[in-house]
C-alpha cells in the first residue's frame, strides 16, 4: 500500500503558496529584507569589491590551481559573512515551511521566526555537512583504489567508470534516506541526525521520485518566470537588451549603481522566486514525514 502520494508531496509547495497568499507575501518580504540588507552589509564592510571579484571568478573560473586558491583566500571575508547568513536564512525559511505543512495554525501565528527549532536545524546542517564531506572523501578514495587495482590488473577502463557510477549512486541513496532529518528535527524538537534512515526504510524510490518531480516543476516555473521577467524588462527598457543584462548582473562598484530602479525590481523578483523555491523544495519532506507518521499511528 502506498504510504504517500509522490505527486501531492512534490506539488505541496505550490499548493500552500497558492492557498496562502498572505504567507507567501510574508516570505517574499523576508527574502526582500535579506536581499536589501546583505548588499548594505557588504558595502558597509567594504567587501563589495571582493563580491564583484567573486561574481567574475564564477563566470570565468581560473585554470591555474594556485591562482584559484589565492582568489579563494582573498574572498574569505565574503564567505565569512555569506555562509552564516545563509545558514540562518535557510533554517528560518525551512522551519516556516515545515510549520505551515505540519501545523498550519502555528504557522499563522509564527510565519517566520528564529528560535529553538531554527537553531536545531542549523546544527543539523553543520553535522550533515561534515558527514557529507567525509562520505565524498571516502567515495573518492575507494574509487581511486578500485581504479588503480583495475589498471594494475589490466582490466577495462569501463570498470573504473562503473565503479564511479556505483559510488555516486550510493551517495545518492544515502542522501535520500537521510533527507527527512531536518523535518524530524523540527517536529520532535531535537537534533535527529540518523533517525531518517529508519523512517525511510523501503521508501527510497517513492521519495526519490517525489524530489525529482519537485525539482523539475520548480525548474520549469523558474525558467518561465525568468522569461516573463526578461520580456517585461525588455518592454520597459524600450527593447534595450543590454540594460536587461545589466540588471541580471548587478554592479557592485557603488551603492548608487547597485540600487538602481531596475536592480531593486530584480531584488523583489528574486525575493518572490526564493520564497516559492524554498516552499517547493522543503514541503515534500514535510508531507512525506506527516504521512509516514500518520500511517504509523494507525498501525
Amino acid at each position: 500500500m502506498t504510504v504517500f502520494s509522490a505527486v501531492d508531496a512534490a506539488f505541496e509547495g505550490f499548493r500552500v503558496t497558492w492557498e496562502k497568499p498572505k504567507t507567501l507575501l510574508i516570505w517574499t518580504g523576508f527574502f526582500l529584507v535579506v536581499n536589501l540588507l546583505l548588499p548594505l552589509a557588504l558595502f558597509g564592510l567594504g567587501l563589495n569589491t571582493q563580491m564583484a571579484e567573486l561574481e567574475a571568478a564564477s563566470a570565468n573560473p581560473s585554470q591555474d590551481p594556485e591562482a584559484a586558491m589565492e582568489s579563494l583566500a582573498a574572498l574569505a571575508p565574503v564567505y565569512a559573512l555569506l555562509i552564516p547568513v545563509g545558514l540562518v536564512v535557510q533554517a528560518m525559511i525551512a522551519a516556516a515551511v515545515f510549520r505551515l505543512v505540519l501545523d498550519p495554525e502555528d504557522s499563522r501565528i509564527h510565519p517566520v521566526q528564529f528560535g529553538r527549532e531554527e537553531t536545531h536545524l542549523i546544527l543539523l546542517t553543520l553535522a550533515y555537512t561534515l558527514l557529507s564531506l567525509f562520505a565524498v572523501v571516502a567515495a573518492v578514495l575507494v574509487g581511486g583504489v578500485v581504479a588503480g587495482l583495475a589498471a594494475a590488473a589490466g582490466a577495462s577502463p569501463v570498470v573504473g567508470l562503473l565503479t564511479g557510477f556505483a559510488l555516486m549512486g550510493g551517495l545518492l541513496y544515502v542522501a535520500v534516506r537521510m533527507s527527512l532529518g531536518p523535518v524530524i528535527t523540527f517536529s520532535e524538537g531535537r537534533i535527529a541526525i540518523f533517525d531518517s534512515w529508519a523512517v525511510t526504510r523501503g521508501l527510497f524510490w517513492p521519495i526519490l521520485g517525489t524530489y525529482a518531480l519537485a525539482i523539475i516543476a520548480v525548474a520549469v516555473f523558474y525558467l518561465l518566470s525568468l522569461v516573463l521577467a526578461a520580456a517585461l524588462g525588455t518592454l520597459i527598457s524600450g527593447g534595450d537588451l543590454q540594460a536587461v543584462g545589466r540588471v541580471m548582473s548587478p554592479d557592485m562598484t557603488s551603492m548608487e549603481a547597485f540600487f538602481s530602479p531596475g536592480q531593486v525590481l530584480m531584488l523583489l523578483f528574486s525575493a518572490f522566486m526564493s520564497a516559492v523555491y524554498n516552499a517547493v523544495m522543503s514541503a515534500p519532506a514535510a508531507v512525506i514525514y506527516r504521512e509516514i507518521r500518520a500511517r504509523s499511528a494507525l498501525a
